[in-house]
């Protein structure tokens, strides 16, 4: 057979094939279209909701009802990096309220919410029930640990290192604490950390 009688019989073939299966090449097609667009949306809204829950937790600072503020972005951006923040935030404020019942509640949500950072979590949560029953020495460990598995906790963890360090007697190391706090972190409670700074320079 000829070379041009092959392609011919080819080009036939071809035709036939996308004849009769027209119809389902052209429902993949429509369906990878459809699909691109749907996930190229889904990456733009969680971006867009990301920044929008970033904004919102850098606004909290300046609000007169704070805590009721980080309870909302909590539930309004659910699943987002702000929102695991504000309730580390809200973590840390029902510890000083010595609030054992909201703490292991929230536990128990974030737990569920942010699987992938529940190990650090469950740490940060053993160092404050620690800190609670006042094992200082055990939850500074743990503390220390937690910066290595999560350092993504730092805002928390080194004003935690501090604030034990300094029960603990330990001065030089709580003031490395809060100065790496000061550098580091950029957020409304550098004033706190400056002020812990300079009243334990005062003790000298």
């Amino acid at each position: 057979m000829a070379f041009s009688d092959k392609l011919f019989s080819f080009h036939e073939k071809l035709v036939h094939f996308l004849t009769k299966y027209l119809r389902i090449i052209l429902a993949i097609i429509i369906f990878l279209v459809i699909t691109g667009l749907l996930w190229g949306g889904f990456i733009y809204y969680k971006y867009k909701k990301e920044k929008t829950a970033s904004i919102e937790l850098m606004k909290v600072a300046k609000s007169p009802n704070i805590f009721q503020d980080l309870k909302e972005i909590k539930q309004k951006y659910k699943g987002t990096q702000a929102a695991f923040q504000a309730s580390l935030i809200l973590f840390n404020y029902y510890f000083q309220e010595n609030n054992l019942e909201e703490m292991q509640k929230l536990m128990k949500e974030l737990k569920k919410i942010y699987p992938e950072k529940a190990k650090g979590l469950i740490l940060y949560g053993e160092a404050k029930l620690l800190e609670i029953q006042k094992n200082y020495p055990q939850a500074l460990k743990i503390y220390e640990k937690i910066l290595k598995i999560e350092p993504s906790l730092n805002f928390l963890v080194y004003l935690d290192i501090g604030r034990v360090a300094e029960k603990m007697g330990q001065i030089e190391l709580a003031k490395s604490y809060y100065e790496r706090y000061i550098k580091e972190i950029s957020d409304n409670q550098k004033g706190l950390a400056e002020y812990k700074i300079f009243q334990l320079t005062s003790k000298k």
